[in-house]
């Protein structure tokens, strides 16, 4: 059993030996690499000088920064101001680099479980000059868009961070994604400072991360409902399942980015460079098919449902696969799971429906179909009534198992359907398909 006990969270038994699985893997990826060598100082370079403005980047995103991984690079080597941007996020990212830097040293100490003093140095560093760096606050505070209420004094902050300090302390041979995920979390859910914690939250994740030699992970703004919804899940019931998916994914993500670094040739190619910019134009086009097939189904949906009073709910995700997992999933690879939309449907007196819309490689079925031509294909997951994990596939799919198009045309899309016969429809076909099976499922 994980030692949860003294945290804000529980775990039935169920959801443990789900998270054990999922453990092993993380860690037989990791020990793969460390056993065949490829984690040479010239691997993890690579990987680190690739992602290190990104990691900044990413993280000020979350807290509203307009800046680039590119600008957050030139703001951190040339210290200047990036026209266009708030002069005070060219200081957050000044800051949060050195926070980052920092947090590598401290990462070389194997022995220290995370504390409060390794907490207070990262935040100071974090927060600069301005008040309340490095110091646990002493008012009240809210988080914008939770339910959730953090202690309110010094005092009941102190004991509350004392039980973290000492959880950490006791539990140091816990695997350790699901320790970083955990102190992440529980940080997030004291809120123990006036301002930056969500940064230092994620820079304690990747100090526990760094610290047992596994590659820091990116939480990026295209995420950042996904993960603050998780953080509310958390934060109001003991919930963690749900965070705790988050943290696995990226970290599976991370660990694909430092294989591909180990792999990778350092000499720079013309062609090959040609090669990742037409791939890239592919991406684009997957991504405005996937998006103008759910905006279609949105509005069909909420036409339709007007007449009965009903409703949908649709959320949308930015670019849910980055190039390297396009190039992946292209190759018939697994990735992380990458969630393209959400949809929930509400007909009043009678039970929701929701469904998430994920992208994975073609099945062979489909891949023979299309002379085996590699590319991603949509397919849909419905609510785990276990819980862990929040979504599984869906054996009763609506319309199809699995939707995809050529690549590059974006136009056409080949269905295969829930008795294995393979159709092609246009896009708006496609969603009226998909808009009157969801109905009918209401209406079962």
């Amino acid at each position: 059993m994980f030692n949860l006990e003294n945290t804000p969270y529980l775990l039935d038994q169920k959801s443990e030996e789900q998270l054990k699985e999922k453990l092993s893997y993380l860690e037989e990826r990791i020990s793969l690499l460390r056993r065949k060598g490829a984690l040479t100082d010239e691997t993890v370079r690579n990987y680190y000088g690739e992602k290190r403005f990104e990691q900044v980047a990413e993280s000020n995103a979350i807290e509203g920064s307009t800046l680039s991984a590119g600008e957050t690079e030139l703001a951190v080597l040339k210290g200047v101001t990036i026209t266009g941007h708030d002069p005070a996020y060219v200081r957050d990212a000044i800051a949060l680099d050195n926070a980052l830097t920092r947090l590598i040293e401290l990462a070389k100490d194997k022995n220290t479980p995370s504390n409060i003093e390794q907490l207070h140095n990262i935040h100071q560093l974090i927060l600069g000059d301005r008040q309340g760096a490095g110091v646990f606050r002493n008012e009240r505070v809210t988080i914008r868009g939770s339910k959730h209420t953090p202690p309110k004094t010094w005092q009941d902050i102190m004991r509350q961070m004392e039980t973290w300090q000492q959880w950490s302390i006791d539990n140091s041979t816990l695997p350790t994604p699901l320790r970083a995920a955990i102190l992440h979390a529980w940080l997030a859910h004291i809120h123990p400072y006036i301002d930056g914690n969500g940064r230092t939250a994620r820079a304690i994740t990747n100090l526990e991360l760094i610290r047992a030699g596994y590659p820091p992970i990116i939480i990026k703004k295209k995420e950042r409902e996904r993960y603050i919804d998780a953080l509310g899940e958390s934060d109001e019931g003991g919930d963690i399942r749900s965070f705790l998916e988050l943290i696995f994914e990226r970290l599976e993500g991370a660990l694909t980015g430092l294989e591909l670094s180990a792999k990778k040739m350092q000499s720079f190619s013309p062609a090959l460079e040609k090669i990742r910019i037409n791939q890239q134009n592919q991406l684009q086009i997957w991504e405005t098919s996937v998006k103008l097939l759910a905006s279609i189904i949105e509005h069909q949906l909420n036409t339709q449902l007007d007449a009965v009073k009903g409703s949908c709910n649709f959320r949308i995700f930015e670019s849910p696969l980055d190039l390297d997992d396009y190039i992946e999933v292209c190759g018939g690879h697994s990735v992380s799971r990458s969630w393209a939309f959400i949809l929930a449907v509400s007909i009043p007196g009678l039970p929701s429906i929701e469904r998430l819309a994920y992208i994975g490689h073609r099945s062979a079925k489909i891949h023979q179909y299309l002379n085996r031509e590699g590319g991603p294909s949509l397919y849909w997951s419905k609510k785990n009534p276990t819980g862990f994990p929040k979504w599984i596939s869906d054996d009763a799919p609506p319309y199809a198992k699995e939707l995809t198009t050529r690549i590059g045309n974006g136009d056409e899309w080949y269905i295969l359907t829930q008795n294995d016969q393979i159709e092609t429809l246009s896009t708006t076909e496609l969603a009226s398909k998909i808009t009157h099976s969801l109905i009918s499922m209401s209406a079962a």
